[in-house]
């Protein structure tokens, strides 16, 4: 049992979150997840610093790991957001379903893909088609997680973690939509 059975919403309430918590086990403390974050951070300043970038989460997944690395990224760059998931019925596959963007023009620009993990890469692949599409000059990709699954010709540019391919949740992650905001790393047991 993957811990989702555990969960019931109840009059708007989940019911069950803190057990699955309880029986998760910690891929990564916060202290870990950190060091990861100043690690990306710092290649990332090292590689765009000189090009006026706009960092683009990939919401709502993104939006974690975006705060943490403009804390991190001390120079010139402009953000926005890209509203793209994949089904969020689906535990895995689904199609992507996209719901706005708000963002400078990409024309000629450099562009940071920012999410939470890479698993098979569909969303990904299909946000930077997008962002080439609209005329950025070159994108990137960083996420904090790769659970290192067959990727679909994509892969992070600069990473913080490789975690097992597991329901992962926490620095973003969630389940059903919640522990997004923690600042470890847990995985439901398998």
């Amino acid at each position: 049992m993957n811990g989702l059975a555990d969960i019931e919403i109840v009059a708007g309430m989940p019911q069950g979150v803190g057990h699955a918590l309880a029986k998760a086990d910690i891929v990564y403390n916060k202290e870990q997840v950190a060091a990861a974050i100043d690690r990306m951070a710092v290649a990332i300043t090292v590689a765009l610093q000189d090009q006026n970038p706009i960092i683009l989460s990939i919401m709502q997944g993104g939006l974690y790991l975006t705060g943490q690395l403009m804390q991190r990224m001390v120079f010139p760059l402009q953000q926005g957001y890209v509203n793209v998931s994949r089904n969020p019925d689906a535990e895995q596959g689904g199609d992507l379903i996209w719901r706005g963007a708000e963002h400078p023009p990409l024309q000629n620009r450099s562009v940071l893909l920012i999410d939470d993990f890479l698993g098979e890469g569909i969303t990904l692949a299909n946000a930077k088609k997008w962002a080439l599409e609209a005329g950025a000059g070159k994108v990137a990709i960083a996420v904090l997680a790769d659970k290192s699954i067959a990727h679909v010709e994509i892969k992070a540019d600069y990473l913080g973690l490789n975690c097992p391919d597991k329901l992962l949740f926490g620095c973003g992650m969630d389940i059903q939509g919640y522990g997004r905001n923690l600042p470890s790393i847990y995985a439901l047991p398998s």
